[in-house]
């Protein structure tokens, strides 16, 4: 049956963005038979988007459903406006992945839409419109509204947003820790511990929750209560980290706009884990001695077949310490962070660590969701417009690198935007005649951190700060380190002045001076030395003398 799609808007606090048509209403019906209870959305348009303009030519819905492909365009109608957002699918960054990946036009322009700021979606809309919908039709669509339920309403209520957290996008909610904030405690409290969200955030009734495992060919199915009793807990302290984090620092003129989040170095956080480890369950079920591959699958979902996913090499599958966990901080997973499973394969990006998952495959290849197959690479600094051979040809990111970052002092304000920091040296720093320096640092696959240096000359010369880690076994090593240095006021400028970290771990891995030997496409692992520049108040350092 072809396809019929349009696009429908809303207004409730926020503008948002909704799928509706026959194949809209049954994706949004089947996801919430799931999740409920199902709520019904509201038409409350006060805008002039997608109002009848007499001048433009009329095409019909049947016409509308014919342009679903490359070939053909890409057309969605709102209101009783028609759209062609050819060239806007085709130019927007990262939009011809998302086609590829995406298997249909409707979910595609879903994705893409809805990589934007809601607020601004009705603007960039009005700019390709092409023509009207017949009289009557509007009427149809806006009936169809009733069978669609906004995803995102059903998000968990977060505090202290402005406080604790720069916001990178509200829809899905993507938000990283404020630097002062980061460091401010070795363990990152879960209400202050960066969210990374693909999607919106599902629903789960803990009742009838499933754990499904399997190789393809039999599949075993736990609940909740099955794995929390049957088997025996394990805690592991372990940081997460984004592979995007510090991504808004790869930007410049010569290579260009990496695409994604701009994260500034907040993608990131240290927590305690417990849970079970994903071996002891591996080997009940005898799924241990065979495939090549374990793939993780979360409720996060676009559609019924289009769900966040991604798999880890059997080696690190069966290694002591990847968690099932249901339990951070010693508290039960909060929805933001995968409640009620989620997967932790500590000293991997974080892309690998699947939350809300539901099903686990063990299989002779690697998960062949998008996220594994096309969004979490590392392409070369040559590409600038991948195409699918590309992605073929790179290797899906697994483990972290070496990395470190400042993170006091620091602003209020979004790091990536502030070229010179002005400081007022605390009171203790005024009474101990030191300005306090502060920071993380951390490396992949198990590796400790060795050292963390500091230079206030631009790399000349070198300063060893104070590390605080945790004691770990061997190549296990899956915490951060926090690191601090003082640097006397004597030794202070007074004009602006740069102070550069560098991490280096115990495999004598460090980290490039410049993210330009780096730069790749899609912003990730951006490891260079990390720079901020000071401005001290002198009213302040004459307090000390």
């Amino acid at each position: 049956m072809r396809s019929r799609f349009t696009f429908l808007f809303r207004r409730k606090l926020k503008l948002q963005i909704i799928t509706t048509s026959l194949t809209g209403g049954l994706v949004a019906g089947y996801i919430f038979s799931k999740y409920k209870p199902i709520v019904r959305a509201e038409a409350d348009i006060s805008v002039k988007v997608g109002e009848r303009i007499s001048t433009l030519p009329t095409y019909s819905m049947t016409e509308v459903a014919k342009h679903t492909t490359a070939e053909k365009g890409y057309w969605l109608a709102y209101k009783d406006g028609v759209y062609d957002i050819t060239s806007y699918v085709e130019n927007h960054p990262g939009g011809k992945m998302v086609l590829r990946s995406a298997g249909k036009a409707l979910e595609a322009c879903w994705k893409i839409f809805t990589m934007h700021d809601m607020d601004h979606v009705y603007e960039i809309l009005e700019e390709y419109r092409i023509g009207n919908l017949p009289p009557g039709e509007r009427e149809v669509n806006q009936r169809e509204q009733e069978k669609i339920t906004d995803l995102f309403q059903y998000d968990p209520e977060r505090l202290n947003i402005k406080e604790n957290f720069f916001v990178r996008s509200k829809r899905p909610f993507n938000a990283e820790t404020k630097p002062s904030v980061l460091v401010s405690s070795f363990i990152t409290p879960v209400e202050q511990f960066f969210v990374r969200n693909h999607m919106h955030v599902p629903f789960v009734n803990i009742n009838e929750y499933k754990l499904e495992i399997g190789n393809g060919k039999s599949t075993h199915s736990l609940s909740f209560d099955d794995l929390t009793e049957k088997y025996q807990s394990h805690t592991i302290t372990s940081t997460l980290a984004c592979s995007g984090n510090r991504r808004g620092a790869m930007n410049n003129d010569e290579q260009g706009t990496i695409r994604g989040a701009p994260w500034y170095v907040g993608a990131i956080g240290n927590a305690r884990w417990t849970g079970v480890r994903l071996r002891d369950v591996l080997q009940s079920l005898g799924l241990d001695k065979e495939g090549k591959y374990v793939q993780f699958y979360g409720l996060d979902c676009e559609t019924p077949k289009r769900c966040y996913g991604g798999s880890i090499p059997i080696e690190k599958a069966l290694s002591d310490d990847v968690l099932i966990a249901y339990e951070m901080n010693n508290e039960s997973l909060t929805r933001d962070h995968g409640y009620p499973l989620r997967i932790i394969v500590p000293g991997s990006i974080g892309a690998r660590s699947v939350k809300w998952v539901n099903r686990i495959v063990v299989s002779d290849k690697e998960s062949d969701s998008p996220w594994q197959i096309f969004d979490y690479k590392l392409l070369p600094t040559s590409v600038k417009q991948p195409q699918k051979s590309d992605y073929d040809a790179a290797p899906a990111i697994q483990d972290l690198n070496v990395n470190s970052a400042i993170c006091y002092p620091s602003s209020t304000e979004d790091g990536n935007k502030v070229k010179i920091l002005s400081v007022q040296p605390n009171h203790n720093d005024i009474k101990n005649k030191k300005l306090t320096i502060k920071g993380y640092a951390l490396s992949g696959g198990g590796k400790q951190i060795q050292n963390v240096q500091v230079s206030l000359d631009h790399g000349k010369t070198w300063l060893q700060a104070e590390l605080e880690q945790l004691a770990e076994p061997h190549m296990r090593a899956w915490a951060w380190t926090l690191w601090t240095y003082h640097i006397p006021f004597d030794d202070l400028p007074s004009k602006p002045f740069d102070i550069i970290c560098r991490a280096t771990d115990t495999n004598a891995n460090s980290q490039p001076e410049s993210p330009v030997g780096i730069w790749n496409v899609l912003g990730h692992m951006n490891n260079a030395w990390h720079k901020i520049t000071l401005q001290i108040d002198e009213k302040c350092l004459k307090k000390g003398s």
